[in-house]
């Protein structure tokens, strides 16, 4: 089976080009921040500023920079990070598990103990019987249809047989 390459050249040739590219707008953005500041600081008086323009070109140069570093260096840091928060989680995980057995168990006991039981509750006096009954033990009334075609018991309200699909006549 042959593995195809997720990484093309050009894919590699771009990442190279961030990782350049991105520092280095990002050095020059912070370099003419410093000068536009010591620029601004260091005035006498009442003179006017030569250089406050290098503020405007610091701010997208260190933003930009700062975003082609990150595409750059995401999928190394994206490495890193998970190598630092996959053992957490696996550990956070089997302390859940852990934890929270006796719960689960709990939960799946009341559940078990509420579900409804295979049983047909009587039309006439409202009473639960065995799931396979054709009679109500209590009252004697009929609790099912018979199919005429296959003779398999049906709910009252079937309107066609469970079992073949033909229809059940009252």
């Amino acid at each position: 089976m042959k593995k195809e390459k997720f990484m093309t050249r050009q894919h590699k040739k771009t990442r190279l080009f961030f990782r350049i590219f991105g520092p280095v707008l990002f050095v020059i953005g912070v370099i003419c921040l410093i000068v536009a500041f010591i620029n601004f600081f260091t005035l006498q008086d009442f003179e006017e500023p030569k250089l406050f323009w290098l503020f405007f070109v610091a701010a997208p140069a260190i933003f930009v920079g700062f975003v082609l570093t990150g595409l750059g260096f995401g999928g190394a840091v994206a490495k890193y990070q998970s190598r630092e928060y996959v053992p957490v989680a696996k550990d956070s995980l089997n302390y859940l598990a852990k934890e929270t057995t006796s719960g689960v168990r709990e939960i799946a006991k009341s559940i078990i103990e509420g579900a409804p039981t295979n049983s047909i509750t009587c039309p006439t006096c409202n009473e639960k019987n065995q799931n396979h009954a054709k009679f109500c033990s209590y009252c004697g009334e009929k609790l099912g249809k018979i199919c005429p075609q296959c003779e398999q018991g049906n709910t009252m309200d079937a309107l066609y047989c469970n079992h073949c699909g033909e229809a059940i006549e009252e």
